[in-house]
């Protein structure tokens, strides 16, 4: 059987976001096009068509896809609770190597430590060598809170204690 060639198409969706700090997103998705310009004549279709009229036009979206090729969730997914504890898991390693003595929770009510530990968590699954996670605490942590105090060997220790306690090694 010969390999078909990867065709493209065209997801529609209408997405916005709502809530007192739009801290909500609604997402509908509306048609797959053979063209990009079928895509388009559909968001003039919808545009008026109640509801969608009340948002604008800026609220829909096309997204070119190829058919027949992986486009995500490539290396699976982790769902929130893991989520949330490997958050509790790093503050935790945080609170310990900075002699903290209070809960996760407690520790993120300090907005500038939470921040801290929110820019770390978001890049700690991309780095896999030690040296460089340590690298890049330190970096945060240099920007975020001026400290000086602590030798590169301490950032080492707590980049594997993180590794370590995350099962990133």
């Amino acid at each position: 059987m010969k390999n078909a060639v990867n065709k493209t198409m065209y997801l529609l969706y209408h997405i916005y976001e709502y809530g007192d700090n739009k801290e909500h997103e609604n997402i509908k998705m509306l048609g797959i096009y053979s063209s990009e310009e079928r895509a388009l004549d559909a968001v003039e279709r919808y545009y008026k068509l109640d509801g969608f009229k009340e948002y604008p036009k800026e609220c829909f979206e096309t997204w070119e896809m190829q058919v027949d090729v992986d486009f995500a969730w490539k290396e699976g997914f982790t769902n929130s609770y893991e989520i949330e504890r490997d958050f509790e898991l790093l503050t935790i390693c945080f609170n310990e190597w900075l002699n903290i003595k209070e809960t996760p929770q407690d520790s993120w009510e300090r907005e500038k430590y939470y921040n801290a530990l929110c820019e770390i968590h978001e890049k700690v699954y991309s780095i896999s060598d030690v040296k460089e996670l340590a690298e890049y605490i330190q970096q945060i942590w240099m920007k975020r809170f001026g400290d000086k105090s602590k030798n590169f060997y301490e950032y080492i220790k707590i980049a594997g204690k993180i590794q370590k306690s995350l099962s990133i090694v």
